[in-house]
């Protein structure tokens, strides 16, 4: 008894942990757009508007790289890796849906805490004199850093049926994740539109036939086989 209370203790303890980390990168994110409005100038906004949209890219680049890592390779018994990432992976091929059952510290506990990590780091005098004076630098990050961070509840939104006003918004004018844009990966054979927080490189990686050159190459490398093209 007194072990399974402790068990329980420390998971209610590691959940409100997540919780913060989680509500803590909301003021951390808003410091660095703050200080890069401020730091705008007639000259510095076009490239770092470009260097914005380049920071959408690498997310979007990112969050699939991961998703195919997960999808392609590896079971949920992969040390550190399998339990967690792989495991939430392989369940929501095999149930869709299944993540809307999850609440929002277990949706988005991990890239978020990844996210506070990046800004507080960014915090540290040594990293806010080398942002000082390049706009384009400091744009590029935080947007790759808060498009990451929500990767997981873009992803989310994409099956909800109907989700909020503003997030069905964002989603017509193709800003973030959309239902259209997601539905490809779950069509057989499963092996495209990886990319989950904007969906943006899907149409492009796809047709460029990128992720089946990547496995190709990884397999070359380890020798490894990648699982077979259902991806269930």
């Amino acid at each position: 008894m007194r072990a399974s209370a402790l068990r329980r203790g420390l998971d209610g303890m590691g959940q409100g942990l997540c919780g913060f980390a989680i509500l803590l990168a909301l003021p951390l994110a808003a410091v660095q757009l703050l200080t890069l409005f401020a730091a705008l100038d007639a000259r510095s906004a076009l490239p770092a508007l470009l260097a914005a949209l380049l920071g959408v890219l690498a997310a979007d680049a990112v969050t699939g790289l991961v998703h195919w890592a997960c999808d392609t390779w590896g079971d949920e018994q992969t040390p550190y890796f399998g339990p967690s990432l792989i495991r939430a992976f392989r369940e929501h091929h095999r149930d869709p849906r299944a993540m809307l059952e999850h609440d929002w510290i277990e949706v988005n506990r991990e890239p978020a805490i990844a996210a506070t990590a990046a800004l507080l780091l960014l915090l540290l005098p040594g990293a806010q004199r080398a942002l000082e004076g390049h706009a384009a630098l400091q744009a590029f990050l935080c947007f790759f850093i808060a498009y990451s961070a929500l990767a997981n509840q873009l992803h989310r939104w994409s099956h909800v049926p109907r989700p909020p006003l503003a997030v069905r918004g964002l989603q017509r004018c193709g800003l973030i994740l959309s239902p259209t844009r997601h539905a490809r990966h779950h069509r057989a054979p499963y092996i495209g539109a990886y990319c989950i927080s904007t969906g943006w490189l899907n149409p492009v990686l796809d047709l460029a036939g990128f992720w089946r050159l990547l496995e190709r190459g990884v397999t070359r490398f380890t020798g490894i086989p990648p699982r077979d093209g259902s991806r269930r």
